[in-house]
């Protein structure tokens, strides 16, 4: 019976304790100190050198640190999308973005074609077949996977469509580099709202014969990464200009490599050809100097890339 009642009143101080402690609601927690007791503090982390964490519900804050960061940042929006933005590229932008393009000061090397996620696929006829692919000349690369090593890949392609490398399998290889403008060309080219100029581009891949994974690939990344502006101009750059500016050796025998990359020029309103343009608006066809395909060997390697030019 002495028992019982120990046991009764240790189990009524504690609902008493429990029911004391404070509720604080959201975006507070509790905390203990030896001064204060239980006290509410804010979630929110302050310091600068810690990463910035906000509930749903929380006012957005306005810092310096913020002030080159996308303007979705002064919208209201979870605390993942706002740690998100911090990072580039991120869910709305390819790279440190401000209108009408690249910063190029967060990045290393020089040129002002910044080729975003160039990716490269392969077909073969062959059920198995050693190969390797490198960059020639030297290269301001900012990203690649896998990792490049001596400026190469080197592997095995299997199931006619699929890469090896360092025994790790791929459906597609990828790199971002930056590349000179002067060696770009701004002729050809096309104008237009911004979903007829991803219809175009996409349209192209297929005059290109890029398989239905390379497609989808394309249309899913880009649909979402393009900055969201009413008009783009596009200039396609063709094996013309690529193998020029950046050019590739491939170690395997009957063997086309098609290439295109587009670099896309922002407008906030309607392309007018009567007012002055830092890159002029195209003015011939780009289907005239486009790759033929139709010639084919065993092994082709198909590459599509999206550029913007960094200021």
């Amino acid at each position: 019976m002495k028992a019982f009642i120990i046991l009764l009143l240790m189990f009524t101080s504690l609902s008493a304790f429990s029911s004391a402690v404070i509720d604080c609601g959201p975006n507070l927690i509790r905390v203990w100190t030896q001064s204060n007791g239980m006290t509410c503090v804010p979630r929110m982390v302050t310091t600068q050198s810690q990463l910035y964490c906000l509930p749903i519900n929380a006012q957005p804050f306005q810092m310096s640190l913020l002030q080159n960061f996308p303007v979705t940042l002064q919208n209201q929006t979870p605390w993942w999308a706002i740690q998100g933005n911090l990072y580039y590229p991120n869910m709305f932008y390819p790279g440190a973005w401000s209108y009408p393009g690249i910063q190029s000061n967060y990045y290393s090397g020089q040129g002002q074609v910044f080729a975003a996620k160039p990716n490269v696929y392969v077909e073969t006829v062959l059920p198995s077949t050693k190969f390797s692919f490198k960059f020639v000349t030297k290269q301001h690369f900012l990203a690649q996977t896998p990792l490049l090593n001596k400026n190469e890949w080197r592997g095995r392609i299997f199931e006619k469509d699929k890469f090896e490398v360092d025994d790790v399998n791929y459906d597609y290889l990828f790199y971002d580099v930056r590349l000179p403008k002067e060696k770009m060309q701004f002729d050809h080219g096309m104008c237009s709202t911004r979903e007829d100029a991803i219809a175009w581009m996409v349209k192209d891949l297929k005059e290109l014969k890029h398989s239905d994974l390379s497609l989808q690939d394309f249309e899913e990344h880009w649909r979402v990464k393009i900055p969201d502006y009413p008009y783009y101009c596009v200039y396609p750059q063709y094996n013309r200009e690529l193998d020029a500016a950046i050019p590739v050796e491939i170690d395997l025998e009957r063997t086309t490599f098609i290439r295109s990359l587009y670099v896309l020029v922002p407008h906030k309103k309607e392309p007018d050809v009567d007012e002055p343009q830092e890159i002029p608006f195209p003015t011939n066809d780009p289907t005239e100097y486009r790759p033929g395909v139709k010639i084919t060997r065993e092994n082709t390697f198909r590459e599509w890339g999206v550029a913007f030019l960094g200021f």
